[in-house]
């Protein structure tokens, strides 16, 4: 956990409390749990607010906490992958909170998380095309993934998980105060070792396989995240 205190997001935090001021709406992510104790309002950003919005944005709910919004703050290729150009497929996207809690997620799929309360996935990795990147909305796209997830509190380090994805349904979403027709996918997660399994789900632009909203477990005794996006990552969006 020592790297959220790199000086690259010592900076961009900086740059979130500007850019935010005393404004509510871009809460503290690491202190949603604690905070639904209290029954904070959901926030509510207006359409052409987030529109207007030069960043990418996304609704943020942590089991029962209120809705957070939240902006992108960096974009950027795999350190594992160096040499890799950054492209829709593979880059990473982190959302910092303005107390420096992070979310990273890529294609839609949470990787990893930082200062949230109760504990953190830690990595999330696999030799193998996460489906998701390959659009779960084609025919062609494997129904099944291996994949090692790490997770804290406790040594909780590289347990294999086995996906199955299935469709569910089609379903209307209304994001950004207009209706969305998308796919209903969900994900049954198998950990053998832990005998433990779980389920996410996700809902994907029947077009184009966009990873539009998302209820993904943290880790296997861990909380779920409900992620909704508003606004997609352009590369103009992080410089």
């Amino acid at each position: 956990m020592s790297s959220i205190f790199h000086p690259k997001y010592l900076l961009l935090v900086l740059f979130l409390f500007t850019l935010t001021g005393c404004s509510n709406t871009f809460v503290q992510i690491g202190d949603m749990l604690k905070e639904s104790v209290v029954g904070l309002p959901d926030d509510t950003i207006s359409a052409e607010e987030i529109e207007q919005t030069p960043y990418s944005s996304i609704y943020v709910r942590v089991n029962d906490s209120h809705r957070a919004y939240v902006l992108l703050a960096l974009a950027e290729a795999p350190q594992t992958l160096p040499s890799t150009t950054p492209s829709a497929e593979n880059i990473e996207l982190k959302w910092i909170s303005s107390d420096a809690g992070m979310l990273v997620t890529r294609n839609g799929r949470l990787l990893k998380t930082i200062n949230l309360f109760y504990g953190n996935r830690v990595q999330l990795s696999s030799k193998e095309t996460d489906p998701i990147a390959l659009g779960l909305h084609l025919n062609s796209t494997p129904r099944y993934w291996q994949s090692t997830i790490d997770w804290q509190p406790g040594y909780h380090i590289n347990y294999e998980q086995q996906s199955t994805f299935s469709f569910i349904t089609d379903e209307t979403v209304i994001i950004n105060d207009k209706p969305l027709n998308l796919k209903k996918f969900n994900e049954h997660v198998v950990i053998p070792s832990l005998d433990l399994e779980y389920d996410n789900q996700f809902w994907v632009d029947a077009a184009n396989g966009t990873v539009m909203k998302s209820y993904q477990k943290i880790a296997p005794n861990l909380p779920y995240i409900d992620i909704t996006l508003l606004k997609p990552y352009g590369f103009k969006d992080v410089k």
